[in-house]
């Protein structure tokens, strides 16, 4: 009897741990290593766009290194909304990558607004090499503790200028009542009212209705994207102010990278930062062709060899914003050659 009662006590046991076992719980690790994960990755622009292109950039690196355990859906177009929609996706996980521009994050914390102050980056290569510093580190850790957003790439855009369906602009009198659209940012809607504009804050995906339907007389962004989302059918005019210089970040649910296996972070990691690199270089080699083919399309380009009249009438943001933004950062630029 003794010995009938210890068989069975050893079978239970030895089915308890047969169902316990990686095998029966969740998988072996070698199958849980393989699991699949899909990121949709969201843009509001056109797949011309030269952050649209470093996203399939990103598509490519990341299935090829992670031999199909990532599968990257790139949602392109404005499908899921705009930038504003993906703060609030990738907080619930509907989307885990997406394309933000730092105006937007401004109303997040207001040190992003940083790369709004007008004039403050002297070009691409110097807003680039003030984020390598450990500006952009710095900026990353602060939106990730806020709202577990996690930046994996920074898309400096060449800088942003005027175009419009009104006429050119050579000094900043001729500013004087345009309706110009900006993104929902503070400090671009008090710059515009520092030239003497009425700015109308407008979505990105809204903006091409918005001077269809002369809601706005103008708008402002860099040459390349006025070709991309084909804006040159709604205005006439390119006035090279080149007034901002702001980047847009490769933004992560910072949940779902936890998520993945320490090799498939890695892979993440370093296809955003190759992703954004290649927006760069494309960006830049948009803008050597978009002033011709702008005027090819028939729009009047005026280049802006003088641009102080128009740094004079902003001069008094950095004094309005240094509180806000941090001396810091303001310092970060301005001391940086």
């Amino acid at each position: 009897m003794k010995k009938k009662i210890l068989t069975g006590i050893a079978l239970m046991v030895g089915v308890f741990l047969l169902f316990s076992s990686p095998l029966f719980a969740g998988g072996s690790p070698e199958t849980k290593a393989k699991e699949k994960f899909v990121i949709k990755m969201a843009t509001p622009s056109n797949p011309e766009d030269s952050c649209v292109k470093g996203f399939f950039h990103f598509k490519e690196i990341a299935e090829r290194e992670s031999k199909g355990q990532l599968e990257v859906q790139v949602m392109h177009s404005g499908q899921l909304g705009g930038h504003r929609d993906y703060i609030e996706g990738l907080q619930m996980g509907s989307i885990q990558i997406a394309e933000i521009n730092t105006s937007v994050l401004s109303a997040i914390d207001p040190r992003f607004s940083i790369f709004d102050m007008p004039y403050i980056s002297k070009s691409m290569d110097h807003a680039i090499k003030v984020i390598n510093s450990g500006v952009g580190d710095k900026l990353a850790k602060i939106l990730e503790d806020k709202t577990g957003i996690k930046i994996i790439g920074w898309m400096v855009r060449t800088p942003r200028s005027v175009y419009s369906s009104k006429g050119p602009i050579y000094t900043a009198d001729d500013f004087k009542g345009l309706k110009i659209r900006v993104m929902e940012s503070p400090v671009m809607i008090r710059t515009m009212e520092l030239l003497g504009a009425k700015p109308i804050p407008i979505s990105a995906n809204e903006r091409y209705m918005a001077l269809q339907t002369k809601v706005v007389d103008a708008a402002e962004n860099s040459p390349p994207l006025i070709i991309t989302q084909k804006e040159y059918e709604v205005t006439k005019y390119v006035s090279l102010t080149e007034h901002f210089c702001t980047p847009n970040v490769i933004a992560m649910d910072g949940k779902f990278f936890k998520k993945l296996s320490p090799e498939l972070q890695k892979i993440v990691l370093d296809a955003g930062k190759a992703a954004a690199d290649f927006s760069i270089q494309e960006d830049k080699r948009q803008l050597q062709s978009a002033i011709k083919i702008l005027e090819e399309k028939g729009m009047k380009v005026n280049e802006i060899k003088d641009k102080s009249t128009f740094i004079e009438k902003v001069r008094p943001l950095y004094a309005e914003y240094q509180d806000k933004i941090g001396k810091d950062l303001l310092d970060a630029f301005l001391t940086t050659n």
